[in-house]
């Protein structure tokens, strides 16, 4: 019997395996290349540097609500379109200047504070329009009610778009 054995007289850069074996590692290095740009770009906005002093400074914030829970302050919040309005009612007087601030859940950028006024019937409100252009209030929020000298402070979880009010207070 004769076996006529055939013999590949390709270079090994035109075989198909060489190359496919080459690829593996090749996607891996840019695959790293391309999530350190990512990482350097976009670093997380979500870890605060001085949470040691931010972990001591909550006996003072705990306070702060403490006392807001001992004025009887409570606070029924209405977003209708770009206009939001704050019915206050509290067993001592509160005075005319408030601030409602808005953080968001997970991205630093997207937090506002708003100064609040006062009408004739003392209702607070404020418009969330910006020199004409509307802020992006979708997502979850930290909404926190304060007065100018940050005597005392209501704050809740409010996810928005929503049609039903937020209350603040106990």
């Amino acid at each position: 019997m004769n076996q006529v054995q055939e013999q590949d007289t390709k270079p090994w850069y035109k075989q198909f395996w060489p190359w496919f074996v080459i690829a593996i590692p090749a996607s891996s290095v840019v695959t790293g290349i391309l999530l350190v740009t990512i990482a350097v770009n976009n670093p997380a906005s979500m870890v605060k540097d001085d949470y040691y002093k931010q972990g001591l400074a909550i006996n003072q914030v705990l306070e702060k609500r403490q006392l807001a829970k001992e004025m009887g302050i409570r606070a029924d919040i209405d977003l209708t379109g770009q206009r939001l309005e704050i019915r206050l009612a509290s067993n001592q007087p509160i005075g005319d200047s408030l601030f409602l601030d808005f953080r968001h859940a997970t991205l630093e950028e997207r937090d506002f504070s708003l100064a609040l006024k006062q009408n004739a019937n003392g209702v607070y409100f404020a418009e969330l329009t910006n020199d004409g252009s509307e802020k992006d209030t979708q997502g979850k929020w930290h909404v926190t009610l304060r007065p100018y000298g940050d005597e005392w402070e209501l704050e809740q979880i409010w996810t928005l778009p929503t049609k039903r009010e937020l209350t603040l207070g106990y």
